[in-house]
């Protein structure tokens, strides 16, 4: 019997009534970050986790924490590349996260439009965090068609230490057709899909496949037709309904294949600062941030 496992999530429902998100929808291919509308007070301490105004800090103080990290910005002729450790970072126990854009950005775009350091503080793991050029557009080249030269492009520009095991791919949208060419470096061992399941599907399902320590992570928003399909090809599917309170169940976080059916809309995937610490925190790595830090922005 298919292993599948459903949840009903307030937060993800909250998110949905923002008025940002109509917009965000009516875009249907990457839009530009959208601001959006702030819950009410009692709306965010019911959930526990919300979007918040920047004069409205946490407890931990997140421009603090990433100060606090190390960031370099590395100009290559295919474009900049962003790379952020947070404070405490171990190599020894680190995992290396690369996060790729989507359409209708750049990466210097996402890395301060998005908040994207904001968003690694809030997964609290120990990782290694590189964001690299990929098309803003359909018609443009893919820029790092390789993952291993823009590994060692990040390792002889950086003055840290890097992770010596497993990688990591996070990718937006459009960012699909870099992930797509990066299937066949043995170290990469988890995908993540962040509204990307456009293109052929089939090469993930080869890939993951191919090894049993390799792990898929897909967030269906607008593709949820393409991905209702996939993940009846995988019947181990760990699937969620929505993004829960907190943090994500154990048995999501352990899972091989999870599949989680977004409602908060293609952008705020990105910006909102809930679905992309939500999957980072799922990758069930060593964390640097044990402290809770309630609200995202």
């Amino acid at each position: 019997m298919r292993p599948r496992i459903v949840r009903r999530s307030l937060a993800a429902a909250a998110v949905v009534l923002v008025a940002s998100v109509a917009s965000a929808r009516e875009a249907r291919v990457d839009a530009m970050p959208v601001q959006l509308a702030l819950p009410t007070a009692a709306a965010r301490m019911a959930l526990s986790v919300a979007i918040v105004a920047h004069d409205e800090l946490p407890p931990l103080s997140i421009p603090k924490l990433v100060q606090d990290g190390r960031h370099w910005r590395i100009e290559t002729p295919r474009g900049p590349i962003h790379v952020w450790i947070p404070h405490g970072y171990a190599a020894e126990t680190a995992t290396t996260v690369v996060y790729v854009h989507g359409y209708r950005t750049d990466v210097d775009a996402a890395w301060f439009g998005h908040r994207l350091p904001e968003q690694f503080v809030l997964s609290g793991i120990n990782a290694m965090f590189v964001a690299c050029p990929a098309p803003s557009w359909k018609t443009e080249p893919v820029m790092w068609p390789s993952l291993r030269a823009l590994l060692d492009t990040v390792r002889v520009n950086v003055a840290e230490k890097m992770p010596a095991g497993r990688v990591v791919a996070v990718g937006h949208s459009g960012a699909f057709r870099t992930l797509e060419l990066w299937l066949a470096n043995p170290r990469l061992d988890t995908v993540v899909l962040l509204d990307a399941a456009y293109g052929d599907l089939w090469p993930y399902q080869r890939w993951l496949l191919g090894a049993r320590t390799r792990r898929l992570i897909n967030v269906g928003d607008d593709t949820l037709a393409r991905t209702e399909v996939l993940h009846r090809a995988l019947p181990a599917s760990v699937v969620l309904d929505g993004f829960p309170l907190g943090d994500l169940p154990e048995d999501a976080r352990h899972a091989r294949v999870l599949y989680i059916r977004s409602a908060i809309g293609h952008m705020p995937l990105v910006t909102a600062g809930i679905a992309l610490p939500l999957v980072l925190r799922a990758l069930d790595v060593k964390r640097v941030l044990t402290a809770p830090v309630p609200y995202p922005f």
